[in-house]
């Protein structure tokens, strides 16, 4: 598996894909972890899983001054710009480096969908998604665009 980390100056790129590459490898998974230069899109098309490193509120970040802020905003939407108009998808980690860690790990590890056992009220067992930290921009669309037709169709949401 070939995964990529991108982000902002000074958001804990070079880190998280240190700590993810250790993690993988002792859980046994064979993964290339790097982190994605700019400009990177071309590069990135070829890789299982492109995360990117969000923004934290600039009063957490030590020697913070609004000017770094502002940058690091610029240079964040520039990166999601260019990974959007070249149709990457990519997942957001955000919170401390443990948290990113948790969040990387998740998306490299994706759960499988689970059925429910027992039928609730009678009726036939549902579908259960296990996708609740799931950051997919793509997959969080679809799931809206579907409950927008259902809601239209006026079928029960």
């Amino acid at each position: 598996m070939k995964i990529a980390i991108a982000g902002a100056p000074l958001t804990g790129k070079s880190p998280l894909a240190a700590a993810l590459g250790h993690a993988l490898q002792a859980s046994g998974h064979q993964a290339e972890v790097t982190v994605a230069a700019t400009p990177f899109a071309a590069d990135l098309a070829g890789h299982d899983l492109v995360l990117l490193t969000g923004l934290e509120p600039a009063s957490q970040a030590p020697g913070a001054t609004a000017s770094m802020a502002a940058a690091q905003e610029a240079a964040d939407q520039a990166i999601r710009t260019a990974l959007a108009s070249a149709g990457i998808a990519y997942r957001v980690m955000y919170g401390t480096a443990d948290q990113r860690l948790a969040q990387a790990l998740d998306a490299a590890n994706p759960p499988s969908p689970q059925r429910t056992i027992a039928p609730r009220n009678g009726r036939k067992n549902a579908w259960t998604w296990v996708c609740d930290k799931c950051s997919d921009p793509s997959c969080e669309h679809r799931l809206l665009s579907d409950l927008l037709a259902q809601r239209a169709s006026g079928a029960p949401t």
